[in-house]
Parts: structure tokens; C-alpha cells; sequence
């Protein structure tokens, strides 16, 4: 089995443009989703799976303070 992964070299500011950018795509493929589009489901599922995997390998800050209440909940839900 081969190895399909490629490395990146990515800055912080744009890991981050990258994750809004892919919120507005999930929201957009959503609502196409709900309207009834079975393409539009599945390349929403992939997506997901996507911001999932780039969530786990991007790196946490180390902050001294604790956790807002909004990336408490998200880390719950991903």
C-alpha cells in the first residue's frame, strides 16, 4: 500500500483561512444536501471528514488560560 499524504508547509493565518473557507463549503453543500442532493450528501460527508483530520494534525495553542465555553462544545461534537 502506498502512501497518498502529502506535507505542507502552511503558516497559522493560513490553516485558518483554509477552516473558513471550509465552513462556508459545509454550509453551502448543506443546505444543497437538504434540498434533496445526493451528490451534494456525500461530498458533505467527505468535507467533514476532511476539517475532522485537519482539526486533529493542526496544532493546539498552548495558552495559560483555560478554554472558551465554544471550543469546549466543538471538541464534543469533532
Amino acid at each position: 500500500m502506498t502512501d497518498d499524504t502529502h506535507n505542507v508547509d502552511l503558516t497559522k493565518q493560513d490553516l485558518e483561512m483554509i477552516e473558513t473557507a471550509l465552513q462556508t463549503q459545509e454550509k453551502i453543500l448543506s443546505v444543497q444536501s437538504r434540498a434533496g442532493g445526493g451528490a451534494e450528501r456525500a461530498r458533505l460527508n467527505d468535507l467533514k471528514g476532511l476539517m475532522r483530520r485537519l482539526r486533529r494534525q493542526t496544532p493546539t495553542p498552548h495558552s495559560g488560560g483555560s478554554q472558551s465555553w465554544s471550543q469546549a462544545a466543538r471538541q464534543l461534537f469533532f
